[in-house]
């Protein structure tokens, strides 16, 4: 006779039907509306209004009508209905009784879906899934050609949503630095050079600055678009004095400086770069260069086991950056592979640094 635990855990048609035709449907409907709303301008708007309403105290929900934000927004009242109404289906909002045909966010969809600076925002995360689907024509092209573009060729829109992304990952592993890099944090209170490298659009170096106000930030790339939003940064927090932000690649900057950095910063770019190996342990030895000697490196990366290797672990984020940038050429590393590439390097000391399922690279000469 089966026992009632084997009768529990078998896979039956139900259980496949609820879990493609419900939960499947649930999802993809949530992110085609939060994707359309981002791409709307609603959940920008629902920010700013949140901020304008209460600018230091911690916001819970923000409320709306519709035709405020057919007003603000310049929305069709009709499709704005639909919308909402879908939106209200997979519990991104809720009514709000103390108004008249208002909405208000559902609880924690404000920290997880608005506020981008919120270490639990996973709205830039959602949005890549809603990327995918609209370069799906790109992707099936690759798929028969091999293809390669540039990321640079995105349009900005989509970079800065990306970059985003990956900024809400640097606040978290910001955090697990200071809770497990106990004097490397001291030193950077007290005051410390830091130099990021591929800085974009100045998302990450933001954290970092606005946590550590005695230190000097330098921040680098190549990307003219993303320096020049990253510069306006400077503007926004009076930063004139500590930071800057330069349009060269790291080869030029490392053969035309005598500046040396405590801490050095590449989060989400080595994966990015001229995949050549060669290229990357250059990459490495021009920041070796760069870095004082009692120094520290701090990289992000995705690391993504082989497609083949047995699952440990919760890997969906991982694998859909892979998914997300394998049009562009990236290639990325398993913690074998990346601690081979650090062996071929000047650096001498490679520690993974782990909590839950954040995690850095601490390097050191």
């Amino acid at each position: 006779m089966m026992s009632q635990d084997k009768v529990n855990s078998e896979i039956t048609i139900r259980k496949q039907m609820k879990k493609f035709a419900i939960k499947s449907m649930y999802g993809f409907q949530t992110i085609i509306v939060y994707g359309m709303g981002k791409r709307l301008g609603i959940f920008n708007y629902l920010y700013d209004k949140a901020k304008s309403k209460n600018r230091e105290g911690k916001i819970s929900s923000i409320s709306f009508n519709l035709e405020e934000l057919s007003d603000n927004l310049n929305l069709h009242l009709k499709y704005l209905d639909a919308w909402l109404h879908m939106a209200l289906e997979c519990g991104i909002f809720e009514i709000d009784d103390s108004c008249e045909q208002c909405a208000k966010t559902a609880p924690y969809i404000y920290d997880l879906l608005i506020d981008r600076k919120h270490k639990f925002y996973i709205g830039g995360t959602i949005s890549n899934f809603y990327k995918i689907a609209l370069y799906q024509d790109l992707m099936v092209e690759g798929f028969k050609t091999g293809k390669i573009r540039n990321l640079l060729d995105l349009p900005a829109e989509d970079n800065i949503e990306a970059q985003q992304s990956s900024a809400r990952v640097g606040v978290l592993i910001e955090g697990l630095f200071a809770k497990r890099c106990n004097e490397d944090r001291k030193k950077l209170t007290r005051g410390a050079m830091v130099l990021e490298v591929g800085c974009g659009y100045g998302f990450n170096l933001e954290i970092w600055a606005n946590k550590y106000k005695k230190a000097e930030l330098l921040g680098i790339d190549i990307d003219s678009n993303g320096v020049k939003y990253a510069k306006t940064l400077i503007d926004k927090y009076n930063w004139k004095d500590r930071v800057e932000i330069m349009e060269i690649a790291l080869e030029t900057y490392a053969d035309t400086t005598d500046t040396k950095f405590d801490f050095i910063l590449l989060n989400q770019v080595l994966h990015e770069m001229d995949p050549d190996e060669i290229y990357r342990l250059n990459v490495l030895k021009n920041i070796y260069s760069l870095l004082r000697d009692d120094g520290l490196l701090i990289v992000v990366e995705s690391m993504i086991p082989d497609t083949f290797a047995p699952k440990k672990q919760f890997q969906l984020y991982d694998v859909m950056h892979k998914l997300l940038e394998v049009g562009f050429g990236s290639r990325f590393y398993d913690e074998k592979s990346f601690k081979e590439l650090i062996d071929l390097s000047p650096f001498t000391r490679a520690e993974l640094i782990r909590e839950r399922g954040d995690y850095f690279w601490a390097i050191r000469k």
